[in-house]
Formats: C-alpha cells, sequence, structure tokens
C-alpha cells in the first residue's frame, strides 16, 4: 500500500500508526523547509518495517504547493500500473478532489483513502490483514466499570504473587508468572505452561507455588 504523507500539513502527529508499517507498504514524507524536522522515534519505526521510505522536498514554495506534489504522485502512481489502494495522510479536505476523481472519472477504479495519520488510512481501507484487526481491537469501545474491576482484580493477583515469591529467586519473572497464572484454564495446562516457559527444574517450582493460589 502506498502513503503520501503531506508532513506539513499533519507533521508528526499524522506518523501515528507507523508501527503497523509493513515491508511492502511504499511511504513517502512531502514536507518545505518549514517542517524539516521529524521525531526520532516515529522515523525509527519506519525504517525498521523496511518498507519503502522516500522524501520529497518542496523545491519552490506557493500556494497549496505540496498539495500538487501530492496529487502529481497519485497520478504517477496508477499511471505506472499500480493496482493497489493509495493513501494520503492529510487533514487537507481538498484532497477528496483526488479521491473523487479516481472512484468516478477514472478509466479503471482505484482507491485512495484519507486520514489525519497513518493508522486511520490503514483503518479506511479495509484491507483483510492482521494490522487492520489490531487496530480495530485497540479502538473497540469497552465498558469503563468492566475494565477497571479487572485492572483492581489484576493488582489484587500481583500482590499475591509478590507475596509467594517475594522469598525466592523469580521475582524478576513476575510479570510473566502473572500472565500464565492469569490465562490459566487448569492445573494441568498451568503446569505445562509453566515448564515449557521455565524449564523442568524451575517450571516445577514456580508451578508448584502458582497451584496453590490457583
Amino acid at each position: 500500500m502506498y502513503f503520501l504523507i503531506d508532513f506539513e500539513n499533519v507533521s508528526n502527529e499524522g506518523l501515528k500508526g507507523s508501527e503497523y508499517l509493513l515491508g511492502e507498504d511504499t511511504v513517502v514524507i512531502f514536507y518545505s523547509h518549514t517542517c524539516e524536522r521529524i521525531e526520532q522515534g516515529y522515523l525509527s519505526q519506519i525504517m525498521e518495517s523496511f518498507c519503502c521510505l522516500d522524501i520529497c522536498k518542496l523545491k519552490k514554495s506557493g500556494k497549496n504547493a505540496l498539495d500538487f506534489y501530492i496529487a502529481t504522485k497519485i497520478g504517477e502512481i496508477f499511471g505506472s500500473g499500480y493496482s493497489g489502494k493509495a493513501a494520503i495522510v492529510s487533514r487537507d479536505q481538498g484532497f477528496m478532489a483526488v479521491r473523487d476523481y479516481w472512484r468516478c472519472r477514472g478509466r479503471v477504479f482505484r482507491e485512495v483513502v484519507l486520514g489525519p495519520d497513518l493508522e486511520q488510512c490503514i483503518l479506511s481501507a479495509n484491507e483483510n490483514r492482521m494490522r487492520t484487526a489490531r487496530i480495530r481491537e485497540k479502538r473497540k469501545p469497552v465498558k469503563l466499570e468492566t475494565e477497571f474491576a479487572r485492572y483492581e482484580e489484576r493488582i489484587k493477583i500481583r500482590k499475591v504473587l509478590e507475596k509467594t515469591f517475594a522469598e525466592t529467586s523469580y521475582g524478576k519473572e513476575l510479570g510473566t508468572i502473572q500472565e500464565l497464572f492469569e490465562k490459566r484454564s487448569g492445573k494441568k495446562i498451568l503446569y505445562l505452561d509453566s515448564v515449557k516457559t521455565f524449564g523442568r527444574r524451575d517450571g516445577l517450582e514456580i508451578y508448584r507455588k502458582m497451584k496453590e493460589l490457583a
């Protein structure tokens, strides 16, 4: 998927969702001398995705100049034979015209999605992919009281585990131990998961202590 980022318009906020980029994606950042700095964290995530990254700096400033760059790039992409989806990351509603042209006026249908950041563009593209499912799961509304009750239960379990393993050498493994304890579905599974995670000797010792609490 192509992502064309109007960096002058969205700045670093437009890079939200960079952790969902894939090696097969192409990201082009359009910028000018007024917006030359990018957050290291976002840039690292983009580079670590091994996507195809390109940058395009505005040569001569002018009204809506970067917008014309982006619109031209969209034409270049589809004109080269690309038949996938392209996203424009911008808050500029003027890009709706670009989207509508390729939906209605192009010789063949081409999908252009718009959004204020990478995450929203991925969601709007509605791909049948794991990253879309992950974003939907993250954004799913939940009941505050229910989630707070789960939080309180986890804190309670944590305190019990801290007390149980206080005199052992497994204190630094409490996070993993709690994860195993919370997802337990019977003592046999708890035992197998403990041994698989910590090895036979340590796993057996950890299991025996958790078994008393299960």
